[in-house]
């Protein structure tokens, strides 16, 4: 029989991409293992076609928050399967949880995760300085052991119907063949995103100095952001060939295709957030825009060529992990500070690259 192993990783999205880097080790480690994940539902699409993954198990938060009797039930389900090992990358209280009532013989996680007691080996967690995948990394290897070049990056496998999806629409919408830098304006958190307005400067100087065209990215939850950037252009000193070159994919693509849309990108401009690690998987150039949050707790870009723009010499910053929905010294300093110039002159830094 094949060793069973449970990977657990419920956490945001992000850290759902980034984790494929640990399943991907995990397997090269245990290579006639099964390997099963279990995710946060709705995020479960990035892992589809992934060939290091036996099996991927969801998990609805909302449903057992309103009632505990399915989380029993769904654990029931996990004990079945007589996991051999379980990792637990995420570091909740509930995960630990999960693990421990897996009854796997070995359960390994962080110090610093909630119910520590319940893991049988222990890893402690850095809330600063080593990236994520390091971190990741250090729950199967020694230090000295941890893979590098393009095994620190995340591995996204999206499908011939997903490139055939791309193809299609990128032929109907642009009317030339330069490329295009893709713009993420939007973040979970608000402290974590620029403002339009710092935005709309940057769009309009990729538009009047460079040849690509330029796409706004996001959810259906960002159309307003992307409503309050299509109306502040109509201001900007823009002539009508300019403006043409400016489209918008908010809304209008699944998480799989939109890693079609990164992949083939010029270039990435973003808020600390998910599509950073979209571009990671696929190497595209990143200009990485830090506000509430720091590069040190190593959420950072993984492609060769990126940046990172912050605004140095803020005491207040990080002002937590996530960040928040306002500031909490009430000047926003940390995104009313950024540079749009700054943030041009460093996209074109890392496309020259």
């Amino acid at each position: 029989m094949p060793e069973k192993i449970l990977i657990i990783q419920t956490a945001f999205l992000g850290d759902l991409i980034l984790s494929t880097s640990f399943f991907h080790a995990v397997k090269m480690e245990h290579k006639e293992s099964e390997i099963h994940v279990l995710v946060n539902l709705g995020t479960e699409s990035v892992l589809e076609h992934n060939p290091d993954i036996t099996q991927v198990w969801c998990l609805d938060k909302k449903k057992i928050k309103k009632n505990p009797f399915f989380f029993l039930k769904f654990i029931q389900k996990l004990r079945k399967e007589k996991f051999d090992k379980v990792y637990s990358p995420h570091f909740s209280y509930r995960s630990s949880l999960i693990s421990f009532f897996t009854k796997a013989p070995i359960r390994i996680g962080y110090k610093e995760s909630g119910f520590s007691f319940l893991h049988t080996k222990l890893v402690q967690r850095p809330k600063q300085g080593p990236h994520e995948v390091e971190k990741l990394f250090s729950l199967l290897f020694e230090p000295y052991d941890f893979p590098t070049g393009r095994e620190r990056r995340p591995y996204l496998y999206p499908s011939e119907e997903d490139e055939s999806s791309y193809l299609s629409k990128r032929t109907k919408i642009l009317k030339n063949e330069t490329g295009y830098i893709l713009i993420a304006p939007s973040s979970l958190w608000e402290t974590k995103r620029m403002p339009e307005e710092k935005f709309v400067s940057v769009i309009t100087q990729i538009l009047r100095k460079r040849n690509e065209s330029v796409i706004l990215i996001g959810s259906k939850a960002d159309l307003e952001i992307q409503d309050h950037i299509f109306r502040m252009m109509k201001t900007e000193p823009l002539e009508i060939k300019e403006r043409e070159r400016l489209l918008s994919l908010v809304g209008q693509t699944s998480l799989k295709e939109l890693m079609v849309w990164i992949q083939n990108a010029t270039a990435i401009i973003s808020n600390d957030s998910s599509p950073i690690h979209f571009a990671s998987a696929f190497n595209t150039p990143t200009v990485m825009i830090y506000g509430a949050t720091i590069p040190e707790f190593g959420y950072g870009s993984l492609s060769d060529n990126h940046r990172i723009m912050q605004v140095n010499g803020l005491n207040c910053r990080p002002c937590g992990i996530h960040g928040g929905r306002i500031c909490p010294e009430g000047h926003f300093r940390c995104m009313l500070d950024q540079n749009p110039v700054r943030i041009f002159e460093a996209l074109e830094e890392v496309i020259k690259t």
